[in-house]
């Protein structure tokens, strides 16, 4: 990977293409009822949310400029989370108010260790190609798409959009998200053979490849992108570029909600990369926002700097324990 893949001339670093909805997230859940049961959560907290949106803010909180593509409807929750993206200062010229449809929901069940999500779609699945301005490509560095599984409306045209930000000179990243249909393919290893980095976690990884391990599904995924990394929660993650394979471990946090933490991840990680960093020190970067996420309640974006990032890495950086 090299620093001179990545454009330093433009107006905004990442471009974010993806959901933007409303979080709902009920943390302290002991365990997910069954039909007809009840379990009690011991908070509650409505925030910013979606996959999409949860990595723009993260960026921004990192010190990148972000634009951002997304959908919401005409109703209070899309003026909150316009209003949100816009005291995070992402540029939200392109988020487009639908008259149509109702701004999507997500109801997070965090417990110790994991959480589940029920989501209404609402407009997060309403965006397509069309929508991404190609004037706004030739001012970004790279673009990021987020939640491909939710994003049913924009999965035919993710690479024809891919193409067209690589003509522009942008470079692309990819996470998919969880597929709730858990089909996992259509089109997608296609896309992820055109894509730039690829950043699912381990679960993804496994389904998407129809492996059954991590280093397994890396070694598969490797074969199609550039840079591949497989996150793996509290063992770190692994990641393949240039025919290196390193793991770097978890930091050492208490965890208060994994809400987030993949998506802050991709934000150190991809940070780290626009600036040149070699992979280890990339990963270690995603691994310290993923764990600085972990620390908190909720999506809380305040608990992210490059500061409290570099006193968690150490000024002399990770460098990552080589895997044959």
């Amino acid at each position: 990977m090299q620093a001179t893949a990545w454009r330093e001339d433009r107006d905004f670093d990442v471009l974010v293409i993806g959901d933007l909805n409303i979080d709902l997230i009920l943390s302290g859940i002991p365990r997910l009822p069954a039909y007809g049961e009840e379990v009690l959560a011991t908070g509650i907290t409505r925030r910013l949310g979606g996959s999409a949106a949860n990595f723009a803010v993260c960026c921004a909180r990192l010190g990148m400029s972000v634009a951002f593509v997304a959908n919401v409807g005409r109703d209070h929750f899309g003026e909150l989370l316009i209003s949100e993206l816009r005291r995070w200062g992402i540029a939200t010229d392109c988020v487009r108010i639908r008259e149509d449809l109702a701004t999507g929901i997500t109801v997070s069940l965090s417990g110790a260790h994991d959480r589940a999500f029920v989501t209404y779609v609402g407009t997060i699945d309403s965006l397509r190609g069309q929508d991404v301005p190609r004037e706004l490509l030739l001012r970004c560095r790279h673009m990021h798409i987020a939640s491909y599984f939710l994003q049913t409306m924009l999965q035919p045209d993710c690479r024809a959009l891919t193409r067209a930000a690589h003509a522009a000179g942008l470079s692309v990243s990819l996470d998919t998200g969880y597929d709730p249909a858990e089909q996992w393919n259509g089109d997608l290893l296609e896309l992820i053979s055109e894509v730039d980095l690829f950043l699912p976690n381990e679960v993804e990884a496994q389904a998407i490849t129809g492996t059954t391990s991590a280093e397994a599904a890396l070694a598969a995924l490797s074969a199609m992108v550039p840079v591949a990394v497989v996150k793996l929660g509290p063992d770190g993650a692994i990641a393949c570029a240039d025919a290196r394979t390193v793991h770097v471990p978890a930091f050492a946090v208490s965890v208060t909600d994994t809400t987030c933490c993949g998506d802050a991840f991709n934000a150190g990680f991809i940070d780290a990369m626009l600036a040149g960093q070699p992979l280890p020190d990339a990963v270690a970067r995603g691994n310290a926002c993923g764990g600085l996420m972990a620390s908190v309640m909720g999506n809380d974006a305040e608990v992210l700097s490059r500061e409290a990032v570099a006193r968690l890495v150490g000024d002399s950086g990770v460098g990552g324990e080589p895997r044959s």
